[in-house]
C-alpha cells in the first residue's frame, strides 16, 4: 500500500491528476444521473437511455484512464498503438452498457450491486486493455495481488455507488457519484501501483499515436462528458421539477382519492340498500354494513370472501336453526339467480317467513363479476297490496266492491256452467236507511253499514260472497245443489238485515229487502242475472208484508210495460199531450166555492185515460216527474189568471221536486210569466215528500211561502209524524185524506179520527179541508163537526170549468 501512496505522490503530474479527477467525477454524475432517469422510461426509450449512459461512462472511464496516463512520469516518453487503444474505449462503453442495462431493469438492491459490479468489471477491462495499448520497450512487471485489489475494489466500490445512487433523493445520487468516482480511481491508481516500469525504455513506431494526440482526444471526449453531464443536469431539474409535479399531483390524487373513499364509506354506511361486489369466480370482494341486516344477519357481519351461494346460505338459515333441506333451497335460490347475472342483469324479489321483502337487482360488469343491491321493499308491497286491497274493496266495510263482485260473478258462472251447481244472486238494499243518516248523521249511517257487513259476512262458506256495491245496496252470490242450502243462506241474511245496531248508545232498527235470481233458470248472464234480482228486489220492497221475494217472469213483463210507458211519458211531454183538469172545493158552511185542485190527466195512445197513481211513480223512476210538475205549475198558473172569478188554486207538489231547490225559481217564474197573484196560489205535499229530507224540504217551503204562496199538508193522518210535521212548519191548510171519509157517517172510530183532527186544527188555527166527500151524510158529519172546507164527487167532479154553468143548485140539492 505505502508503494502506492509513493507511486501516486512521486511519479505523477498533479495537473493532470486534477483534470483525470474532474472528468471522472463528471462523467460518474452522468452515468448515475442518466440510469435513474432511465429507469422511470419503458421500451425503447430505456435502451436508448441505457446507451447514452454507457456511452457517458465509457467515455468517462477511458478518459480518467488517459488523463491519468498523461500524468504518469515514468521518466520517458511512450506512445499509443491506435487499435488497441480503440478497442479499450469500446470494450469500457460494451461492459458498461451490460452492467447498466442489469441495474435499471433490476428490481431490488442485489440487481443495482450486480450492475455496479459489472461497471467496476468494465473499469478494470478498459484500464488493463489501456496498458496495453502503451508502446515502449521493455516489459512491465506486475504485482498479482495488487492487480487482484485493484479489480476487486473497482467491482465493490461500483456496487455500492449503484445501490446507494438508486435508493433515494439528490444526496444518494452525489453519494453515488462520489463512489462511482473513488471506483475508477482507486482501480486505476492501485492498478498503476501494481506495475512495475523499470525496465521499460521509449520506443517509437510508426502507425502510432503521440501523447498529444492522445491529449488531444482526451480533451475532445471531456467536452463530451461535459455535454452528457449538462444534460444530465438538465435531465436530472427536470426529473426533479416532474418528480415535484407528480408528487403534487399524487398528493392532489391522494387528497382527492381520500375525499372520494369518504365520501363512499360515509354513502355506503348511510345507504339504505345493500350494497355487494362479486368477482368473476362469483366470491364477494364488498359489502357495505346494510347489506347483512337486509339478509337478517348481524349487522357486524363480515361476508367479504364468501361465494355468493354461501352467502344466499346464510340468508336462509338467518338468526334461527338451519332448516333440514338447506343446501336444496340454496342451490334453488342459486339457480333463480344465475340467468341475472350471466345475463343482462334484472331482480328477484324473496320473501322471508317474517313477511319481510327485499328485491336483489344484478348489475353485470362484463368480465364475470357484477355488482348486487338489496332494497328493502316490505312496506312498499304492503302499500301496493293495500292500494291493490281498495281498488276491490269497499273502504267503509272492507267488503269486496262491485269490481271484485263481478269478477267473482263471472268465476262463479262458469264454474256453474262446468259443474252441476245452480248460482242464486241476490240484491240486498236497506230500508229507511236515509232516514238513518238524516235523523242521526252520516258517521252513525257508517257505523249501521259497518255492523250490518260484520253480519253478512260472518259464518260465509265455500260458494259464498257478500258484497258491497254502493250506498245502501248490497249484493251476493250462492252457489248450491239443494234449495235448502239456499234458504239457510237467505236465512242468515234475513237474520243479519233484520235486528237492532247500538251506536253510540242509540240503538237503531235495521231492515232490509231481498231479491233472489236463479241460473240458469233466469238468466245466462250477469247483466241478466243481476237485473232480474233488483226486479225482485223492488217487488219485496213494494210488498210491506215480504222480506225475500224470487224473481218470476211477470216481473219481466210488468218491468216492460213500465219502461214503454217512461217512454211514452217522454213523448207525451215533446207533444203537449197532458192536460189539467179541475175539482171544486167549498165551504162546508156555506156552499161557496173557495177553490180548485189541480189534477193531471193523461189519454194515453192505445191505452185511453191512464190514472196518476199509475203513471206518477213511472214518471218519477224516469226522472220526467220535474218536467211534468213544471208543466202543470206553469199552465195552472196561466189557466187561473184568465179565470173571471179570483179563485185560488191548489196544485199537488211531488217529494222529487221538493227536493230540489230550483223549484222555488219554478213557482215565481210560473207566478211572473202568468200575472197570477200569489195568494191564489196553493202548493199541495205530502207527509212522505217532508220527510225524505225534512230538513231540505222545509228550507225550500219556508222559500216559497215568503213569496204569498200558501202551503197545505195533503194526505194528514195517513202518516207517522203528522203531529211533529205540523209543529215544525206553520201550514196553512190541512188536508184530511179521504180514507177517513169511507165510513165517517157510520163509524164512530172514523168519525173520533175525524173530529181529533179537526179539533187539532182549530187548536193550530189552521183550517181543514176533507177529501173525497161523496154522500150528504158525510158532508153534514162534517158540517156538525165544523170542518172548514171539502171536496169530492158529492160536490163536483174533475173536469173543464164551465163558467155560464153555476154548481149552486148542485149544493142546494145535496143540503
Amino acid at each position: 500500500m505505502f508503494s502506492v501512496v509513493d507511486f501516486f505522490f512521486v511519479g505523477h503530474d498533479f495537473r493532470f491528476v486534477a483534470m483525470a479527477a474532474v472528468v471522472c467525477l463528471i462523467s460518474s454524475y452522468a452515468c448515475m444521473s442518466l440510469v435513474r432517469h432511465g429507469r422511470r422510461t419503458e421500451g425503447g426509450m430505456r435502451t436508448l437511455w441505457n446507451a447514452v449512459a454507457a456511452v457517458a461512462v465509457g467515455f468517462g472511464i477511458w478518459a480518467t484512464h488517459f488523463l491519468a496516463v498523461l500524468a504518469f512520469r515514468p521518466g520517458f516518453d511512450f506512445a499509443y498503438d491506435i487499435a488497441l487503444t480503440a478497442v479499450s474505449l469500446g470494450l469500457a462503453i460494451a461492459v458498461c452498457a451490460l452492467g447498466i442495462a442489469m441495474a435499471m431493469h433490476g428490481t431490488g438492491k442485489k440487481d443495482h450491486f450486480l450492475g455496479g459490479a459489472v461497471v467496476g468489471i468494465a473499469i478494470s477491462t478498459m484500464h488493463y486493455t489501456g496498458i496495453a495499448a502503451l508502446v515502449m520497450g521493455g516489459s512491465i512487471g506486475w504485482d498479482s495481488g495488487m492487480v487482484a485489489i485493484s479489480i476487486i475494489a473497482g467491482m465493490i466500490l461500483g456496487g455500492i455507488s449503484f445501490v446507494t445512487a438508486m435508493s433515494g433523493g439528490w444526496k444518494n445520487l452525489a453519494l453515488g457519484t462520489a463512489l462511482l468516482t473513488a471506483a475508477i480511481c482507486a482501480m486505476h491508481f492501485t492498478a498503476m501501483g501494481a506495475a512495475d516500469f523499470s525496465m521499460c525504455f521509449p520506443l517509437t513506431a510508426n502507425g502510432n499515436l503521440a501523447g498529444g494526440w492522445i491529449a488531444a482526444a482526451v480533451a475532445f471526449v471531456s467536452l463530451l462528458i461535459l455535454a452528457a453531464a449538462f444534460g444530465s443536469v438538465l435531465l436530472d431539474e427536470a426529473d426533479r421539477r416532474r418528480t415535484a409535479r407528480e408528487r403534487e399531483r399524487e398528493k392532489a390524487d391522494a387528497e382527492r382519492l381520500s375525499e372520494v373513499t369518504g365520501r363512499l364509506e360515509l354513502a355506503m354506511r348511510h345507504m339504505a340498500q345493500g350494497l355487494s361486489l362479486y368477482d368473476s369466480h362469483g366470491v364477494l370482494r364488498l359489502h357495505n354494513k346494510r347489506l347483512p341486516l337486509l339478509l337478517g344477519l348481524d349487522p357486524e357481519t363480515d361476508l367479504t370472501g364468501k361465494t355468493f351461494r354461501e352467502v344466499c346460505r346464510l340468508a336462509i338459515i338467518g338468526p334461527g336453526p338451519a332448516p333440514a333441506n338447506v343446501e336444496d333451497l340454496a342451490d334453488r335460490v342459486v339457480a333463480q339467480h344465475q340467468p341475472l347475472i350471466h345475463g343482462a342483469g334484472g331482480d328477484v324479489v324473496h320473501t322471508f317467513a317474517n313477511d319481510r321483502s327485499v328485491r336483489v337487482t344484478h348489475n353485470p360488469i362484463g368480465d364475470g363479476s357484477w355488482v348486487a343491491t338489496i332494497d328493502d321493499i316490505t312496506e312498499r308491497r304492503r302499500s301496493e297490496e293495500a292500494i291493490a286491497h281498495l281498488a276491490r274493496h269497499d273502504s267503509l266495510t272492507g267488503l269486496p266492491n262491485r269490481a271484485l263482485f263481478n269478477e267473482r260473478f263471472e268465476a262463479a258462472l262458469n264454474e256453474a256452467d262446468a259443474g252441476d251447481n245452480n248460482l242464486a244472486v241476490i240484491a240486498i238494499d236497506l230500508d229507511r236507511f236515509k232516514e238513518i243518516n238524516d235523523t242521526y248523521g252520516h258517521a252513525a249511517g257508517d257505523g249501521v253499514l259497518q255492523a250490518l257487513a260484520n253480519r253478512l259476512t260472518e259464518g260465509l262458506k265455500d260458494g259464498e260472497v257478500v258484497a258491497r256495491l254502493g250506498g245502501d245496496e248490497f249484493g251476493a252470490l250462492k252457489s248450491f245443489t239443494s234449495m235448502d242450502n239456499l234458504r239457510d243462506f237467505l236465512a242468515r241474511i234475513e237474520a243479519a238485515l233484520f235486528g237492532r245496531v247500538a251506536i253510540d248508545g242509540t240503538e237503531l232498527s235495521t231492515a232490509g229487502s231481498i231479491g233472489v235470481a236463479i241460473y240458469p233458470d233466469d238468466g245466462a248472464d250477469r247483466s241478466k242475472l243481476m237485473s232480474n234480482a233488483d226486479l225482485a228486489m223492488y217487488r219485496a220492497k213494494a210488498e210491506f208484508d215480504r222480506r225475500i221475494c224470487y224473481y218470476e217472469r211477470e216481473m219481466d213483463e210488468h218491468a216492460r210495460q213500465r219502461r214503454d210507458m217512461a217512454k211514452d211519458i217522454w213523448a207525451a211531454l215533446e207533444m203537449d199531450a197532458f192536460y189539467l183538469v179541475y175539482q171544486v172545493q167549498k165551504s162546508v158552511a156555506t156552499g161557496e166555492i173557495t177553490g180548485y185542485e189541480v189534477l193531471l190527466r193523461w189519454d194515453r195512445p192505445g191505452y185511453g185515460n191512464v190514472s196518476p197513481a199509475d203513471f206518477i211513480p213511472v214518471a218519477e223512476e224516469c226522472g220526467a216527474i220535474g218536467a211534468i210538475g213544471n208543466w202543470v205549475l206553469r199552465m195552472a198558473c196561466l189557466d187561473a189568471a184568465s179565470w173571471p172569478e179570483p179563485y185560488k188554486i191548489a196544485v199537488n207538489v211531488s217529494g222529487l221536486q221538493l227536493a230540489q231547490v230550483e223549484l222555488i225559481d219554478t213557482v215565481r217564474n210560473a207566478l211572473i210569466r202568468s200575472g197570477l197573484a200569489p195568494a191564489r196560489l196553493e202548493l199541495e205535499v205530502t207527509e212522505t215528500a217532508i220527510i225524505a229530507d225534512k230538513k231540505r224540504a222545509l228550507h225550500i217551503l219556508r222559500q216559497i211561502k215568503a213569496i204569498g204562496v200558501s202551503i197545505a199538508i195533503d194526505d194528514f193522518g195517513t202518516g207517522y209524524s203528522s203531529l211533529e210535521t205540523l209543529r215544525s212548519f206553520p201550514f196553512d191548510k190541512i188536508k184530511l185524506d179521504r180514507s177517513f171519509m169511507t165510513e165517517v157517517e157510520v163509524n164512530d172510530q172514523s168519525k173520533a179520527i175525524v173530529r181529533a183532527i179537526l179539533a187539532l186544527g182549530r187548536s193550530l188555527s189552521v183550517p181543514v179541508l176533507a177529501e173525497g166527500v161523496e154522500t150528504s151524510a158525510q158532508l153534514d158529519v162534517l158540517r156538525i163537526e165544523g170542518c172548514n172546507e171539502a171536496q169530492g164527487f158529492l160536490l163536483g167532479r174533475p173536469g173543464h170549468i164551465d163558467w155560464a154553468d153555476t154548481l149552486e143548485p148542485l149544493l142546494v140539492n145535496a143540503r
